[in-house]
This record gives C-alpha cells, sequence and structure tokens, in this order.
C-alpha cells in the first residue's frame, strides 16, 4: 500500500512538472518577435543560462510534502476556477512585430510585476512627461525622430530676449544628423568655422542645410583655441560676414532661402582659447585688427569675445579692457562657458555656473557695460561613466532644465543665448567624458533631457 500511495505521488509529481513545461513553452510561443530595428540591451537582462536541475534522492517523508507544497502552489496559482485561459499579452516595444492572434490555452496563473510587463525607465526629476523612447534612425525605414514635450509641459518661465540653442560641432552634417536637427527643432544652432585651415565659403553646403532643411540661424564661431596670424583672422572674419552676414554673396545665390530669418547675425571670436596656448593679452591682440576692421567697415554683425571667470579671478576680461581702450564701442558681448562637471548649477563655491555668471556681469558693469548682453554659448552634463565629473541621465536632465529657468529668470543677467552642449553623444558605454554630453545616446534614442531641451527651444526662440 505504501509502494502504491509513493507511485501515486510520484505519478502526481510527473504531472505537474510536465503541465509546467507545457506552460514555460506555450508562453515562448506567445511572445512577440522583434523586428529588424536595433535591440536595446537591458542592465538586468539575463547574461548568462540558468543552472542546470540538479535531481537527488529524498526519502518518502520529504517527497511527500513537496508534493504537497507543489499542489497547493498549483491551487492557488489556477484559482477557484479550473477552466484554462490565456494569460494576459506582454506590450510590445517600439518597433516589434504584433503578438500572435487567438488565445494560447495555458493554465491561468497569476504574473510577477517583472513578468508581466517591459521595465520601464525611472522618469527624469523634472516636471515634463514621460519620455518616449524612438527607435534608432539609422535603422532601416526608421525616419529620425524623438519625444516632443509641450512647451507648456515644463515649468519654464516666460523671458523676452532669450533664445535657447544648440551646439553644432565643426564640419559637415550627413543626413542622419540633418534629420536630428530639424526633428529637435532648435531655432539657433552654434557652428565653428577654423579661419586657420578652410577658405571662406568651405561650409557653404552646411549653411544651405542649416537654412534649406533644419530651419535654423547658424551663431558662428569663428576659430577654435588658436586663431593664427591677427592680420590673416581679421581679413577672414571681415570676408565671412559678407559672405553669410546679412546682405551676403551667400543670399544673393540663394535668393529662394529666406535671408532675413537665417542670415549670420552673431560671430564669437574663438572657442575657450584660454585652454590653448593663448594668454588674454595675445587674445585681445588678435582680435582687436579684426572687430577694429569689422566697425570701420560698418559691417552688419554682433560681436561676441570669450571671457573667463574662474572664482573672482577676472584677469581675462580685465586684460581685454587694458589692451583695447574702446572695447564697449567694438564688441556686442561677451561669451562664458559655466561648467561645473557633476554640480547642479546652482551650487556654491569656486566654479559655481551661477556664481560666475554673477561675477562676470558684475565686472561688465564696472567697465561700463551693463547694457551688454552675456551669451552662454556652451553649458551642458555628461553621462558617461567618468566619476564625480559625470552625472545620471535624470541628473542631466535636472540640471540642464535648472541653468534655463535661472538664464530666463535672472534678467539682471541679460542672457541672450543660451546653447546647450550637444546633441548628441559620440560613443556609448564610455569612461570618457567628452564622449557623452549629449542629450540623444549615440544611436539616437533619447535621453530626459531631450525634452527638456526641445520644449525650452520652442519656447525661447529665436
Amino acid at each position: 500500500m505504501r509502494n502504491r500511495r509513493l507511485s501515486r505521488r510520484l505519478l502526481s509529481l510527473a504531472l505537474v512538472l510536465a503541465l509546467t513545461g507545457a506552460t514555460a513553452t506555450a508562453l515562448s510561443a506567445a511572445a512577440p518577435r522583434h523586428g529588424p530595428t536595433k535591440r536595446i540591451s537591458l542592465k538586468h537582462e539575463r547574461t548568462t543560462p540558468p543552472r542546470p536541475r540538479v535531481v537527488r534522492r529524498v526519502s518518502a517523508a520529504r517527497l511527500n510534502a513537496r508534493i504537497g507544497l507543489a499542489k497547493a502552489r498549483i491551487t492557488s496559482r489556477r484559482g477557484p476556477a479550473a477552466t484554462p485561459a490565456s494569460p494576459s499579452p506582454t506590450p510590445a516595444s517600439p518597433g516589434s512585430a504584433p503578438a500572435p492572434p487567438g488565445p494560447i490555452e495555458v493554465p491561468a496563473r497569476t504574473s510577477t510585476a517583472a513578468e508581466s510587463s517591459p521595465p520601464v525607465a525611472t522618469p527624469p526629476a523634472i516636471v515634463s512627461p514621460p519620455v518616449t523612447r524612438s527607435p534608432s534612425p539609422s535603422a532601416p525605414g526608421v525616419s529620425p525622430s524623438a519625444p516632443a514635450a509641450p512647451p507648456e509641459a515644463l515649468a519654464l518661465p516666460p523671458s523676452a530676449g532669450l533664445t535657447v540653442g544648440i551646439d553644432g560641432g565643426y564640419g559637415e552634417w550627413n543626413g542622419e544628423e540633418v534629420a536630428l536637427r530639424k526633428a529637435l527643432g532648435a531655432t539657433v544652432t552654434r557652428h565653428e568655422w577654423d579661419p586657420t585651415g578652410e577658405a571662406v565659403d568651405a561650409q557653404d553646403s552646411l549653411v544651405l542645410k542649416a537654412a534649406g532643411e533644419v530651419h535654423t540661424r547658424i551663431h558662428a564661431l569663428v576659430g577654435g583655441n588658436q586663431l593664427g596670424n591677427p592680420a590673416h583672422y581679421g581679413e577672414w572674419l571681415v570676408a565671412f560676414i559678407r559672405r553669410y552676414g546679412v546682405g551676403g554673396s551667400f543670399w544673393s545665390e540663394h535668393p529662394g532661402l529666406d535671408a532675413s530669418h537665417y542670415a549670420i547675425t552673431s560671430f564669437e571670436l574663438g572657442n575657450e582659447p584660454y585652454f590653448g596656448t593663448m594668454s588674454a593679452a595675445e587674445y585681445a591682440d588678435t582680435v582687436r585688427p579684426a572687430i577694429e576692421a569689422v566697425h570701420e567697415l560698418e559691417l552688419p554683425g554682433k560681436i561676441v569675445l570669450a571671457s573667463y571667470i574662474f572664482d573672482e579671478d577676472t584677469h581675462w576680461i580685465e586684460t581685454l579692457y587694458q589692451r583695447i581702450p574702446n572695447l564697449n564701442e567694438l564688441v556686442y558681448g561677451f561669451a562664458d562657458h559655466p561648467y561645473w562637471y557633476g554640480h547642479d548649477p546652482a551650487d556654491s563655491g569656486g566654479n559655481s555656473p551661477f556664481e560666475r555668471i554673477d561675477t562676470l556681469r558684475r565686472e561688465m558693469a564696472e567697465h561700463g557695460a551693463s547694457a551688454k548682453p552675456i551669451f552662454l554659448t556652451e553649458y551642458g552634463e555628461s553621462t558617461a561613466s567618468c566619476g564625480e565629473e559625470c552625472v545620471s541621465e535624470d541628473l542631466q536632465a535636472a540640471h540642464l532644465e535648472k541653468m534655463i529657468v535661472a538664464a530666463a529668470l535672472h534678467t539682471e543677467w541679460r542672457v541672450e543665448m543660451l546653447d546647450i552642449y550637444q546633441l548628441h553623444d559620440w560613443a556609448a558605454n564610455s569612461a570618457d567624458r567628452e564622449q557623452q554630453f549629449g542629450i540623444l545616446r549615440e544611436d539616437g534614442v533619447a535621453k530626459p533631457a531631450y525634452g527638456v531641451v526641445r520644449a525650452a527651444a520652442a519656447l525661447y526662440s529665436d
């Protein structure tokens, strides 16, 4: 009798295992299959195969206990009704194929949260709708797109005179780049030219794309850390304004473009020359002939000079006023890059972004330039894995929003332009800080900051 009961129990256990295997097979068949779009790996996705089952000899008493426990679990999962039912389908991720039609006949069971729904990204710590991730724009048949956040979705205050733009890098824009920039909708894009190594009209095709496809006005960055020979730099700048400025020859050659919207009106002389080998005196002596020529020829354009503030160190701008006594007659404003990697921009300290802007504004006022505007032509946060100088994607969004709101609210700063650095990452999973400042990941997928910048660019437009 005892052996017969044991045989029955073993048979029941075999039936339970068979049902469990059938359920797993059916669920696997029912799972939606991904289409041809690029698959995004998830951090908690299994990377190693499950451990194989190990069969051990057990006593009859232990076997009885295990069988009883198995029966209890199945009863609790099936509920009072024994009628087979189909499980709720798992929502398909963007770009995946729809689930096969028709129910799959498997025993009903209560799924855990991890089994019943795909992982959801933590929403950004800002007042905005959840970011909808789009497939990589490089996928066949997929139009580059990104989440649209209406301006009213963010707690952005109105501000007269502020424009929020995006950094445009340097060199040509390929088809993907054009599509991504058009989707963002920034009305101003900062872009670099190199007077030491290229002809004035070398980037005609880029200006054509900016005006004719992206519909953005270029804020011209004329030169990098080094500006070269002062005489050549001055001649190049004059020719550049005559080419792309208001009334320039480029617009005469392309009458179909709206020059009233897209002619270049602002010219920033040099990108962070203080991080190259130029001293403040060398920078002043290099740009002086150029800005004097632009002034004498009465060329249309806002001339913006680089400034450098660190804590209470204001020697850079003081040197400019010493070397160019009539500086206020020649320039429109000053540019600053108030980075403090990994820090909230409102934090106090030697490199505090807000305190640096306060210091620059005070220094300008002391030199009679209180009415001149400030251009914050780069600000951003990196989401690379570089330690304390990098931040999470959510924190990147929060810091960018805080800087944008401050630029709008602090009217005493007189910030005319704030350019976000930058549109997209240059690499994925990098330990190099410089590779992941983008508001889009390398594959074109939006970070939480994308919705913040897109809304701000729409509200604070040129």
